[in-house]
């Protein structure tokens, strides 16, 4: 787990600066842990989460600091960056099962045989170890579409790339699943008799 060096009474709060972040990270990261370890119970997402807020705050940092921040604001505003978050972890999730089971359906038209549901978790397994094969920036785009739900222009607004790129990490995501899930062996259905 990261821990800060010292806390820092009265942290220089400008993000802006290399010097301003580093105090303001070393100040709340606890904080932030603590929140984020607390809804969801789990060490290493909660430090991951931690992470991507204090990386969004560094990215926003421009934008942020048009804003006039007391210490209790910053306290604020990371415990709703925090409540985002894990909302979005949350979310992708729930997209991600959906879209697993939708693909399934489509494979499996019918019946909820017991056999059905142990390929059901097998297909499932290989969707998503297929996914984590995929080069890094194509992998966020696919769950951001795929999973989070974003549009091609949500995504691209949020990764500041355009929209042609998204369509082409999608595709070819999509291409990827296809090319190995086709190899998949579906067990023989019975005709009808």
């Amino acid at each position: 787990m990261f821990l800060p060096k010292k806390k820092r009474k009265n942290p220089n709060l400008d993000v802006r600066t290399e010097e301003g972040f580093t105090n303001i990270y070393e100040h709340y990261v606890e904080y932030v842990f603590s929140i984020c370890h607390r809804y969801l119970g789990d060490v290493p997402l909660s430090e991951d989460i931690t992470s991507k807020i204090f990386t969004s705050l560094w990215e926003r940092r421009e934008e942020l600091c048009k804003q006039t921040w007391q210490e209790d604001s910053w306290r604020r505003y990371l415990a709703k960056a925090v409540k985002h978050k894990v909302y979005d972890h949350y979310k992708s999730r729930e997209q991600s099962d959906k879209y697993k089971s939708t693909v399934i359906r489509e494979l499996y038209p019918s019946g909820n045989t017991t056999e059905e549901q142990i390929h059901y978790g097998e297909l499932s397994q290989q969707m998503s170890q297929l996914i984590k094969e995929l080069p890094p920036k194509c992998k966020e785009v696919f769950l951001m579409s795929r999973e989070v739900g974003l549009s091609h222009r949500e995504i691209a607004e949020r990764l500041s790339i355009s929209q042609n790129a998204i369509k082409k990490h999608v595709n070819k995501a999509l291409q990827h699943l296809r090319q190995h899930l086709t190899d998949y062996s579906l067990p023989n259905r019975p005709t009808g008799s």
